[in-house]
C-alpha cells in the first residue's frame, strides 16, 4: 500500500453527520419521555405503558452516555487535529508554500511523523518535535516505499 497524508482541510474538517444524527436521537427520545410523564402525571391511575416509558428512558440515558464519551473523543481528536493543522501552517511559513500544499501522515503531533510539500514524495521531512512541544525541526527525509496516498477531502 502506502503511506497516508492527510491534507490540511482534512484536518481542519469539524463537524460530522453522525454527531447531528445523535443529537437529533436524543431530542427525539426527551420530547417522548418528556411527553409521556406529562400523560402520566395527568392520568395516575392508568398505568399501562409505565414499563415502555422506563425502557425509552434507559435507552436514552444510554444513548446521552455514548454521545458524551463520543463527544469528550471528538474533541481530543479535533485538538490533536489542530496542534497538526498549526504546525502545516508553520512548515508552510518556514518554507514559503500555500498551506494546502502541506500535507503530514498523522492526525496528532509527535517525533517521527512525515511532512511533505506538494503531492509527491520527494521533498519530504520528518518532524523532530522538542521535549516541551514548542519548537520542532525538519530533517529530510525519503520513504523506503515511495507510494503514498493523499487525502484531500
Amino acid at each position: 500500500m502506502g503511506t497516508t497524508f492527510y491534507a490540511y482541510s482534512v484536518l481542519t474538517r469539524q463537524t460530522t453527520w453522525q454527531s447531528t444524527f445523535r443529537y437529533i436521537i436524543i431530542m427525539a427520545g426527551a420530547v417522548v419521555i418528556v411527553a409521556y410523564l406529562i400523560y402520566f402525571l395527568r392520568h395516575k391511575h392508568t398505568n399501562k405503558y409505565r414499563d415502555l416509558l422506563i425502557l425509552v428512558a434507559l435507552i436514552e440515558l444510554l444513548t446521552i452516555g455514548i454521545q458524551i464519551r463520543d463527544l469528550q473523543a471528538s474533541r481530543t481528536a479535533t485538538a490533536d487535529s489542530q496542534a497538526v493543522a498549526t504546525l502545516l501552517r508553520s512548515v508552510a511559513k518556514q518554507k514559503q508554500v500555500g498551506v494546502q500544499q502541506v500535507y503530514a501522515n498523522s492526525n496528532t503531533v509527535h517525533t517521527g511523523m512525515l511532512v511533505t510539500i506538494g503531492k509527491s514524495t520527494k521533498t519530504m521531512f520528518t518532524v523532530t518535535i522538542n521535549a516541551d512541544n514548542n519548537s520542532y525541526q525538519l530533517d529530510k527525509t525519503t520513504l523506503i516505499v515511495p507510494q503514498a496516498n493523499f487525502v484531500t477531502k
